[in-house]
């Protein structure tokens, strides 16, 4: 599951403060206080999560934009600080179209893109190309439907919180959420469980209603044999005698038609009716013309609308950018310009008065807002119009019908106005209709023995169902060997990482075992076993949760499993002393840095110390974040608690 960070804006009351993320290793370091934990807090805020109110995130925060790749399309994720409904994404599409929509965080009645997707979660999801596994909503009802599974529960794993990072294992000690966390688990190792719930419950139902058709046909036959209704060979040929005197009618009918001399009169109720019909559906057809035209050329104005907010973003860039410039020579001809007198309100270059100050960036994200406003509300527009034009549609539709029976309507009165041939004709029609009720009931009596066998075809047809499921239930079963590897990989390699970075109360002889009924793991040293809730201290507990992070992640990657290549660990050596355990820290390190070189993860690491690569990484990028002109913080003018 590829996700990639790129860059991460994030648009104050003064400023525009930019942070880039390399593909391999990005180090966050300095001193508390000044912003490196709220970089991670702002990307999980942009992927729907909840935003720490600190001093200085109440104060001066007006809105994050964050850069990223999801799969193959390349994504622009904005949340205000006032958003907390859900978060606009953009995306080009493999059309070259912009796309923009505001996704919900909570799963709306209707899909707000395709047929699947219907809040963030799916949508991130669908851009990754990677389809979730079904959970229960309601994860102690048994009888609760199946949802897919969010992208927040797998977050759990990409994204270690500082705060939670010795107190919480993958928020498995928690009653409410420890479910989603097992989900997450049996998602990234393939152990569908509830899959084979599925198959299981399908088979037994197929089964058992193949059972009860089979019965039902038995009995039915059995009850219908005295009457002699058990076969349809005497229902048709009553049937056929009864038709063979209807068509004597319908014949006797014709005839009485072809010889009445009486001269027809044109109903003129029936005709004025028809014109106004007329007169209407041709009105209805210029309005659905219109309404047409109309929705076309609203959906090339959110396309332009789009086109223009992602222009004004990069005019913004530039601006920033060449803000402040003072040119010695002429960019266009390399004339030097310097001697050439110099008026503040003109311009160097051209001599025009000089633009107006760039906007701030309280208008520029009030612009914004405005932009993303009036594409929500074209497309609300487009859709109130098309439900309109559908309207119109029905009602063309019913009224075209309603004209055709009119008109058939008026060639029977003509036809028939002739009062005479009213009174002659009548008792033939009334044989026919003797008839063609007493077809009808045979018919009907017809289908008792025709359904009856048609029970026995359907139950018939059901067997095939029946080895289709067993097929899938014998691969699902074998599927899920593949997933005890899974598990059983995770194991070994979590082992091999505590012993690499020398995990206190570990040793080679130690057997580390990882339980799918509950997933956490435990370490079996003779006859004691401990968890992460044994280790004792906070450092023991922060080790503890990094280890098995890229455990998971490394296994995921070697094994091609859907766990997201994108591990952020905020304070991994938290409640652990650099000065007492200096070759600890070092050796987890390693152990990071390796797995960032050899595997396709990237890494956004979060200390109060750097701590450098020994083995080579091709893209590092290390910030210090310390309150000072040469390593500003977040929010490089705020100082305040």
């Amino acid at each position: 599951m590829k996700i990639q960070l790129i860059q991460l804006t994030v648009r104050t009351r003064r400023t525009a403060e930019l942070i880039e993320f390399a593909p391999q290793v990005t180090f966050l370091h300095g001193p508390i206080g000044r912003g490196k934990s709220t970089v991670a807090r702002l990307i999980d805020y942009c992927l729907g999560g909840k935003l720490e109110q600190t001093p200085a995130i109440q104060h001066e925060f007006l809105s994050a934009e964050l850069v990223l790749i999801l799969g193959t399309s390349r994504c622009f994720l904005e949340r205000s600080a006032d958003d907390s409904q859900g978060v606009r994404v953009s995306w080009r599409t493999g059309a070259g179209q912009t796309e923009s929509l505001h996704a919900p965080l909570t799963a709306q009645e209707s899909p707000i893109l395709g047929g699947e997707v219907f809040n963030l979660s799916d949508l991130l999801f669908w851009l990754c190309d990677v389809h979730p596994i079904k959970v229960r909503k309601r994860t102690r009802d048994p009888d609760s439907d199946l949802v897919r599974l969010s992208f927040r529960d797998i977050w759990w794993y990409c994204y270690l919180d500082q705060t939670h990072l010795d107190s919480s294992f993958y928020k498995l000690e928690d009653p409410f959420r420890r479910r989603k966390s097992q989900d997450a688990m049996r998602f990234f190792t393939g152990l569908y469980s509830d899959r084979l719930n599925q198959l299981e419950q399908e088979y037994f139902r197929i089964v058992d209603a193949q059972r009860a058709k089979r019965e039902a046909v038995a009995q039915i036959r059995t009850f219908m044999s005295p009457f002699g209704w058990s076969t349809d060979i005497d229902l048709d040929s009553e049937l056929a005698a009864t038709e063979e005197a209807l068509r004597n009618s319908e014949a006797q009918h014709a005839q009485l038609e072809r010889s009445r001399s009486a001269t027809t009169h044109p109903t003129d109720a029936l005709r004025a009716e028809l014109r106004h019909l007329g007169s209407e559906i041709e009105m209805i057809r210029v309005a659905i013309a219109d309404s047409e035209r109309t929705v076309a050329e609203q959906v090339a104005l959110r396309a332009e609308l789009i086109t223009a907010k992602v222009k004004s973003e990069r005019v913004e860039q530039a601006g920033r950018i060449l803000e402040g410039i003072a040119f010695i020579r002429c960019p266009e001809c390399g004339t030097d310009i310097s001697d050439r007198p110099h008026f503040h309100d003109r311009c160097r270059l051209c001599g025009s008065d000089a633009n107006p100050e760039l906007q701030s960036s309280v208008e520029l994200e009030a612009l914004r807002k405005d932009l993303n406003e009036r594409i929500d509300q074209i497309a609300e527009s487009i859709s109130r119009r098309q439900r309109e034009l559908a309207r119109s549609q029905r009602q063309l539709a019913q009224l075209n019908v309603r004209k055709q029976t009119l008109d058939s309507q008026l060639q029977v009165e003509l036809s028939r106005y002739d009062s005479a041939f009213v009174e002659s004709i009548r008792g033939v029609d009334r044989e026919i209709a003797t008839y063609t009720e007493r077809i009808r009931s045979l018919r009907r009596l017809q289908l008792m023995p025709r359904a009856i066998t048609e029970v026995e075809e359907e139950a018939g047809a059901q067997q095939g169902v029946i080895d289709r499921l067993k097929s899938e239930l014998a691969v699902e079963r074998e599927r899920l060997k593949f997933a005890d590897e899974n598990i059983r990989a995770v194991a070994v390699e979590f082992k091999r990482v505590l012993l690499a970075i020398s995990f206190p109360g570990i040793s080679d002889e130690d057997e580390v075992t990882l339980d799918p009924r509950n997933w956490q793991p435990t370490v079996t040293h003779q006859d004691q076993d401990w968890g992460f809730w044994d280790t004792g201290s906070g450092g023991k507990k922060t080790l503890f949760n990094v280890c098995y992070a890229l455990a998971v992640h490394r296994v995921g990657i070697e094994r091609s499993l859907p766990v997201p290549n994108l591990l952020i660990i905020d304070g991994p050596t938290k409640n652990i002393s650099d000065d007492e355990n200096p070759e600890l820290i070092r050796a987890l390190y390693d152990e990071i840095y390796k797995l960032a070189a050899k595997a396709k993860i990237q890494f956004v690491l979060i200390d109060s110390d750097l701590v450098r690569p020994v083995v080579v990484i091709n893209t590092f990028i290390e910030r210090r974040m310390a309150g000072k002109p040469d390593a500003p913080s977040l929010i490089s003018y705020y100082v305040g608690p």
